[in-house]
């Protein structure tokens, strides 16, 4: 029997049968609820399967031209799409 907020009703009179079928039914609940650690767990479990292939995506290891020469805006288009390619893995 589900807990039911509703019992016992004000000015009802005692039923330990009721009561401890209210009581059962919030024990019932609070232990299928998640724990802090169960949480922790959980959080911890998906980090550690966070995407970490950006860290193969090297740097591009040249400071930037005053002029902007078209190579170089390719070569920064090129690294871009590499990294978002490596972070959707």
């Amino acid at each position: 029997m589900p807990f039911d907020p509703t019992k016992p009703a004000n000015n009802s009179p005692n039923s330990s049968a009721e009561m401890r079928s209210q009581l059962t039914s919030l024990n019932a609940d609070i232990q299928q609820r998640a724990t802090i650690n169960d949480l922790n767990n959980a959080i911890a479990n998906a980090l550690a399967q966070t995407s970490a292939n950006s860290n193969g995506v090297g740097t591009m290891g040249q400071s930037a031209d005053g002029s902007y020469q078209q190579w170089q805006m390719q070569m920064l288009f090129d690294k871009l799409d590499e990294l978002i390619n490596a972070l959707r893995r």
